[in-house]
């Protein structure tokens, strides 16, 4: 992986006035076959790489930056993409922000999420998943020392916040202003409903003035390209199909294994086996191997 071209090449698309859809991937595998499809920005949430990688759920606090610095690292040693991480919290403080970015950085993510969410500490209650936003203060701190730690400054630094699903719309947007002012390239708008999406977009440009990245744009939306350039909506997030698709194949393979009925191993539904040395590169690793052993 060329990090310092992945890095350059993200930036361009978040500086330029085209809205590009990034890959919602969720380990080593899907980001290879996503780069095999021709994606070339990926993105990787919180909740599916838990879930993949971990077999943990989102709502609690049960995995650490050490397991998304790792999850990353394996995707980015198998696929030449510009990686977006949802990152979290970054952790407790500005301290911990700055390791994650640094460690982050170091595997080769081309961006990185922050988000304004108070760390859940159990299940159900005020304390859910992304229920509720800590104090504007001290995510304007962590901001600040994510800008203040990355080593490149193609490094891009996204403000992830909820505060327009928790908020008033006008302590929202006082808030994402302030974001705004800490430094950060870009603002991550999650799952906004469909029916005030395009004013909301409006609203957060209006007062960050930065690139947007937004999940959950309606069909006509997406479709209004004059729009979306004139609010700087860069990246589409798209639903978690692939991984949703996943484990339903996964799981109904396995009760086809246990049935003992027709595996079809050569039908449709199955990865042939031209794809498989594909998406390990088989054909290139066998012949750098006998361009090294003929030296």
């Amino acid at each position: 992986m060329n990090m310092q071209a992945q890095r350059e090449g993200f930036r361009s698309l978040v500086s330029g006035h085209d809205c590009t859809m990034a890959a919602p991937i969720f380990d080593p595998l899907s980001a290879r076959i996503a780069e095999m499809a021709g994606w070339s920005v990926c993105k990787l949430s919180g909740s599916v790489a838990k879930a993949s990688a971990l077999g943990l759920p989102d709502d609690v606090a049960l995995s650490n930056m050490t397991d998304t610095v790792d999850i990353c690292r394996r995707i980015l040693s198998v696929a030449d993409v510009s990686l977006i991480v949802d990152a979290d919290d970054g952790g407790a403080g500005p301290l911990s922000v700055r390791r994650a970015v640094r460690e982050l950085e170091a595997v080769g993510v081309a961006a990185i999420e922050i988000d304004d969410n108070a760390a859940p500490s159990g299940y159900g209650g005020s304390q859910s998943r992304h229920s509720a936003v800590i104090p504007v203060a001290d995510q304007v701190a962590k901001l600040r020392a994510a800008v203040a730690a990355r080593r490149d400054p193609l490094t891009v630094i996204v403000a992830r916040t909820c505060a327009l699903q928790q908020l008033e719309a006008d302590e929202a947007v006082v808030r994402i202003a302030a974001y705004a002012a800490a430094g950060v390239d870009a603002v991550m708008l999650p799952g906004l409903p469909s029916a005030i999406a395009r004013s909301s977009v409006m609203m957060v440009h209006e007062a960050a003035g930065l690139p947007l990245f937004v999940l959950g744009l309606p069909v006509d939306v997406v479709a209004d390209s004059a729009f979306l350039d004139k609010n700087e909506v860069r990246i589409q997030y798209l639903p978690q199909l692939p991984y949703r698709m996943a484990v339903a194949a996964i799981g109904g393979a396995f009760e086809r294994l246990k049935a003992g009925g027709d595996l079809g191993l050569d039908g449709a539904d199955v990865a042939s086996s031209a794809v498989q040395a594909e998406i390990t590169r088989t054909r290139e690793l066998a012949e750098w191997e006998r361009a090294h052993h003929d030296r």
